[in-house]
């Protein structure tokens, strides 16, 4: 009895969802899958059942659902439940299986789904002087006293002991260690409701890189007011906006000889987090991404002053560090 009434009800909703996809297109949908792309069939749902096109069919049933205005508001109001429940429970209530989870208060935290253990290949060119790391740790790692114990297997301690590995055989390089850098629990690197570093976090690594480029000058962090953090993950992920106020500072002096770097970088310095409109006050800065480039020989070193590799500790030494490795040349 109890599955027939189950099973009545998930015909009815995915019936109604479907209907009110037709009837109420939604303006806006909630995506914590991607949305659906057609394969340019522009039919009919009646038309392509005669046809029997049976992909586009699927195709189109799947865009229906998904804009459907009676989807966003049980999505919407199955989040909202979840966010509700939050503080109030010890452990992570999200109905759907994303790559974030929740810690306590409802702090998000990336998945981790791997622990390497990893180590930079010996390479040797005449610009080694010029590099600089900038390993970002998961934010976990940083904050695990806003984690559960049943969340501490999300903790990959493999990721510090790769990057001591690589200071000590690499030692010609040189290096920002956020470990150490972010170290006190009173302060706070990244945006509540996001994996990636807040403004905060952001300058304080900019003041880090001043310190290696313009080493005579003296740099202080100023407050400059406040700003509505960056909670894109969250809404994408968690189907929940928040608007939540922060510090919002800003680098003095600005430095007198603007040094060019390049930044090898990833979402951690798109214009969201680290947007380079504000890096250009400091350093004449080009960046370009890991996708961009297969092996470390593509890039142009004497056209810069200093190259910055920037990549979330997990995924670098997962696939990153395979750039470096001069068997690929």
């Amino acid at each position: 009895m109890k599955s027939k009434i189950i099973l009545s009800i998930t015909i009815f909703l995915l019936i109604a969802v479907t209907l009110f996809g037709f009837i109420f297109p939604s303006n806006k949908t909630y995506s914590y899958v991607n949305p659906v792309q057609t394969i340019g069939e522009n039919r009919s749902i009646a038309e392509l059942i005669y046809s029997r096109n049976r992909v586009e069919l699927k195709n189109k049933i799947d865009s229906v659902i998904f804009q459907s205005s009676f989807r966003n508001f049980v999505l919407g109001s199955v989040a909202k439940i979840s966010w509700d429940m939050q503080p109030r429970i010890s452990f992570d209530t999200q109905f759907f299986n994303t790559e974030i989870f929740y810690g306590k208060d409802g702090s998000l935290f990336p998945n981790t789904v791997s622990c390497v253990v990893s180590k930079l290949p010996n390479i040797n060119t005449d610009e080694d002087s010029k590099f600089i790391f900038l390993m970002v740790p998961l934010k976990q790692e940083i904050e695990s006293y806003k984690l559960p114990n049943y969340q501490r297997n999300n903790i990959c301690l493999q990721n510090k002991l790769n990057l001591q590995l690589l200071y000590k055989e690499n030692s010609e390089y040189k290096y920002i260690d956020l470990y150490e850098l972010f170290n006190d629990k009173d302060k706070s690197y990244y945006e509540y409701g996001d994996t990636h570093w807040n403004n905060y976090g952001l300058n304080l690594v900019l003041i880090e890189l001043l310190k290696i480029t313009n080493p005579s000058e003296k740099f202080n962090l100023i407050d400059d007011g406040y700003y509505v953090e960056n909670n894109r993950v969250l809404e994408r992920l968690g189907l929940i906006e928040l608007n939540k106020l922060s510090p919002k500072y800003k680098i003095q002096p600005i430095p007198k000889e603007k040094n060019k770097i390049l930044i090898l970088r990833d979402s951690f310095f798109n214009d969201y987090y680290g947007p380079k409109k504000y890096l250009q006050n400091y350093f004449n800065v080009e960046y370009i991404t890991w996708g961009e480039i297969n092996n470390l020989f593509d890039l142009e070193f004497q056209n810069y002053d200093f190259v910055i590799f920037e990549s979330s500790i997990d995924i670098f030494f997962q696939n990153r560090i395979l750039i470096f490795d001069d068997k690929n040349n």
